[in-house]
């Protein structure tokens, strides 16, 4: 099971922590799972993802979340961006691959807004008991 929730950012002293417009927690309650976050509109030049570790650093596709290590990543949306704008977070279980069944575990969360303070988030559940919440 993936969890993830989201909250306001209060202001700090480093410039890019600064431009961070909401902090996202993902957590595992069943194992590990490889994760990935995608922009996908193209006309959001200054939307980007930041880790939450001490420099903020952009986030590296794919990140690792599990059980006793939720992933924390924050959304920065530039001055010059609306807010018009949909990405998504991926999440693939890790399990050791049986070859006669396809028994990937995934949660792909589908994230926009139409604008500020009006977000439309779809979570999508693959294979049967995989439960994905938001």
């Amino acid at each position: 099971m993936i969890i993830t929730n989201s909250g306001l950012v209060s202001k700090h002293r480093n410039r890019l922590h600064d431009d961070v417009h909401t902090w996202h927690g993902v957590f595992s309650h069943n194992g590990s799972w490889y994760g990935t976050l995608h922009l996908m509109t193209e006309n959001e030049p200054g939307v980007y993802f930041v880790e939450n570790s001490t420099n903020h650093s952009l986030v590296h596709n794919p990140f690792n979340v599990s059980e006793s290590s939720p992933f924390v990543y924050g959304l920065i949306v530039s001055e010059q961006d609306d807010f018009n704008m949909l990405y998504s977070l991926t999440l693939t279980q890790q399990i050791a691959p049986d070859p006669t069944e396809s028994n990937s575990r995934i949660c792909v969360y589908l994230i926009g807004a139409k604008a500020a303070a009006d977000p439309m988030i779809m979570p999508i559940s693959f294979h049967g008991n995989t439960t994905c919440k938001w």
